[in-house]
């Protein structure tokens, strides 16, 4: 099994123990390049990209308070959440309903980054 496939199939998991809360998941690197994804409507290259971009903004605004390294987001917008949590050297992005069970979202990210490192 390829790689990407592997990812995939991890990403699927994570779709199935969040229920239909989340509309995107998307797998990137740091760079802002998508590894794999499951985002039907929703362009994966834009998330990962702008993401990257919000990413960079929040390390700096880190290193210019001295209050440490960004390591997760959250983003309240008016019609999704966005979500962002590191997996080893990639970050896992999930864009869920504003009225989603973000704590159970925040849970299956968590199990999702530990489990993508071990690939």
């Amino acid at each position: 099994m390829s790689l990407e496939s592997r990812y995939k199939e991890e990403l699927s998991t994570f779709l199935s123990r969040v229920g239909g809360d989340v509309q995107a998941v998307v797998l990137a690197r740091r760079d802002g390049l998508p590894v794999a994804h499951i985002s039907p409507g929703m362009d994966a290259k834009t998330v990962a990209a702008l993401t990257a971009l919000a990413l960079g903004s929040l390390k700096r605004v880190g290193e210019e308070l001295k209050i440490g390294s960004v390591r997760n987001f959250i983003a309240y917008y008016e019609n999704r959440v966005l979500l962002a949590w590191p997996a080893k050297d990639l970050y896992v992005i999930a864009v869920a309903s504003p009225d989603a069970n973000l704590g159970l979202i925040m849970l299956e990210l968590e199990r999702l980054a530990k489990r993508l490192a071990g690939i």
